[in-house]
């Protein structure tokens, strides 16, 4: 490789940080926040998920009288956005017992995925006057609090839940989500090992502290992530952050290990591939490699430009000029005028000259 090019490798390897956060954060938000993206590229639909749907239809059928099996699924309609569906699950659970709390607190969950906080607020207060010394109504009431940023209400809430509950580990976890997004790592991590101290199986603490202690270079994230991996394996998040800090620590074959235990839980995660092709790329320098890793992410997404960049410059650093400058292109017929792509028709031409 000429000086030119491992000078170029070398910026590139320096973005990785910034990767890291970026990913990080963006995990980090969908778990405090009720929007669902499919980001993937997946069905909306598949068998599992319609195999769910029907033990739930089968169990509200089998217990007419019940509010309970009308509630669940209610609460999985509102985790797939089916609002209408779920306010009319809440409103039959409503005609059969208007005096059960968890009536309310399960309409207040429909509404905060919908994006209507005071109406979820309103739920909880109707569930607090039914069942005041019911912490689970102060807990949902700092969640919704929490996704207004309103961080004192927050608070107030979980001291009411902890009063009545100590061992209440999901307003620890609250608490932590709370004191991250102000800022206060240390009393965050205090907060997820609470919860964890009391629910050895809260996955969303687990993850929270593999995050956190990730981007504290702290090996303890290892064992953090991989508890949170086990107790739902058919999730990636937790082994792709472990990826990430594998890859951010020097150590690019165990990243790479992970990345492949991500494809064979879920083969369409792309950006498993996209790693892939990086650690190939930037850290082995086996470009051969990196491409594969590079088409499988394209070939799930097709409009993956940051994946198509990098497929070019591999191609790029192994001396395939002329495909290097076909990836460039399509990148700004993609994104006009996209910098790293400009850059890298440059590099070309000063090579070519």
């Amino acid at each position: 490789m000429n000086l030119y090019l491992a000078m170029a490798l070398l910026k590139l390897r320096t973005t990785v940080s910034l990767f890291l956060v970026i990913v990080i954060s963006g995990l980090f938000f969908s778990s405090c926040n009720p929007a669902r993206d499919n980001e993937q590229g997946k069905p909306a639909v598949n068998d599992s998920i319609t195999d769910e749907l029907t033990l739930l239809t089968q169990a509200v059928i089998a217990s007419p009288a019940e509010t309970k099996p009308l509630l669940e699924r209610a609460v999985y309609y509102a985790h797939h956005d089916k609002f209408n569906e779920a306010l009319a699950d809440v409103n039959a659970a409503l005609e059969k017992n208007d005096k059960d709390p968890e009536v309310y607190i399960t309409l207040s969950e429909v509404y905060l995925y919908s994006g209507k906080t005071q109406r979820a607020l309103d739920a909880l207060k109707k569930a607090k006057e039914l069942a005041p010394e019911n912490d689970k109504v102060d807990v949902n009431t700092a969640r919704v609090y929490l996704t207004m940023s309103d961080y004192k209400q927050t608070f107030n809430a979980l001291r009411e839940a902890l009063k009545k509950n100590p061992d209440n580990a999901e307003a620890f976890f609250i608490s932590g989500l709370a004191n991250e997004e102000i800022g206060d790592t240390i009393k965050a991590i205090d907060s997820y090992q609470n919860a964890v101290a009391r629910d050895k199986k809260h996955f969303d603490a687990l993850k929270q502290l593999g995050i956190l202690f990730s981007l504290k270079r702290d090996p303890l994230a290892i064992d953090y992530l991989r508890n949170a991996a086990q107790l739902k394996p058919e999730q990636p998040e937790p082994l792709y952050i472990l990826g990430m800090h594998y890859q951010e620590n020097g150590q690019p074959d165990k990243a790479l290990s992970v990345y492949q235990e991500i494809l064979q839980i879920d083969s369409t995660f792309k950006i498993a591939h996209y790693n892939t092709g990086y650690v190939y790329m930037v850290y082995k320098q086996e470009y051969a490699n990196a491409i594969d890793a590079f088409s499988r992410a394209l070939k799930i997404d097709p409009e993956y430009s940051d994946a198509l960049y990098n497929r070019g410059y591999a191609k790029e650093l192994s001396g395939n000029f002329t495909e290097a400058r076909k990836d460039y292109q399509q990148v700004l017929r993609m994104k006009i005028n996209d910098d790293k792509a400009v850059q890298g028709l440059n590099r070309l031409d000063a090579l070519e000259k």
